[in-house]
């Protein structure tokens, strides 16, 4: 840890990211970053996913770095929500991404900031941004939740991370979750009563049953499941846009669906 930190030695093992970064040659991870680049947003978090699950940090970071640029959330990164749990460097390299993200989309986010430390995290340079996310992280002694309030971090930002959110944030996650399969079972359900034509049919029921169970999703994570808001997180979800009419057509026959099966708690 740096000199001065406050948690130096709170928790056995911790490794901030930035001393890992530091042996890697400085040319070296410039071409590496240029490889990935390269990559599209699916290749992308397919690769991230790994490196995440088998603790390669380094290669984590720079995927991290090239979705963030590319404007992919970091709650999308992953397959489910973050569990509680997880090793003090899994959490800090969750921390620092979602910061990243801040840092990347939510600039103006800094006059609601109240402590100059937090402050720099989104202005400070590259070796600013690390030193203070490290500080603010204080050996993992400071749980996501207390992180977001000294962020002052909003609802919407709080589900466009993946680590940084409140209590309630992570119970609506965790419920979510929890009816995901129910939902895709009663959307599969109603579209299999649909009749064929030539113009729809398995293919494009597929199609229709993919799109709406993550219409679905997008819906459960806005601040208001409107229209317009669905269809801005379904972008960050899917990275294909749809419009805000196509949107309020596909919520209504999604609700119709969940109405049939007496789901009404699904949506």
């Amino acid at each position: 840890m740096t000199a001065g930190s406050p948690a130096r030695g709170y928790e056995q093992g911790f490794v901030p990211l930035a001393s890992l970064l530091r042996t890697v040659e400085p040319f070296k991870l410039y071409d590496i970053q240029l490889r990935v680049c390269a990559f599209g947003r699916d290749e992308l978090m397919d690769r991230y996913r790994v490196a995440f699950t088998l603790g390669r940090r380094k290669l984590a970071f720079v995927l991290a770095g090239v979705l963030v640029e590319k404007g992919v959330p970091p709650w999308v990164w992953h397959d489910k929500p973050i569990q509680d749990g997880l090793s003090i460097n899994t959490r800090y390299d969750l921390f620092l991404a979602d910061v990243m993200w801040l840092r990347r989309h939510h600039a103006d986010h800094l006059s609601a900031i109240r402590y100059q430390r937090g402050k720099l995290m989104l202005t400070g340079t590259n070796s600013t941004f690390h030193r203070e996310v490290e500080y603010a992280f204080y050996g993992g002694r400071r749980p996501a939740w207390k992180l977001v309030g000294s962020l002052s971090l909003t609802i919407r930002q709080q589900w466009e991370c993946a680590w940084l959110r409140s209590a309630p944030v992570k119970k609506r996650a965790g419920e979510t979750l929890a009816a995901s399969e129910p939902v895709f079972t009663a959307l599969r359900d109603d579209l299999r009563a649909v009749r064929r034509t030539t113009t729809f049919g398995d293919l494009q029921a597929e199609e229709a049953l993919v799109r709406r169970h993550a219409l679905w999703r997008c819906s459960r994570t806005a601040d208001r499941p409107s229209p317009s808001e669905t269809a801005r997180i379904f972008a960050q979800l899917t990275g294909a846009s749809i419009t805000r009419q196509a949107a309020a057509q596909q919520l209504e026959k999604i609700r119709a669906a969940l109405r049939k099966s007496e789901m009404t708690k699904g949506f």
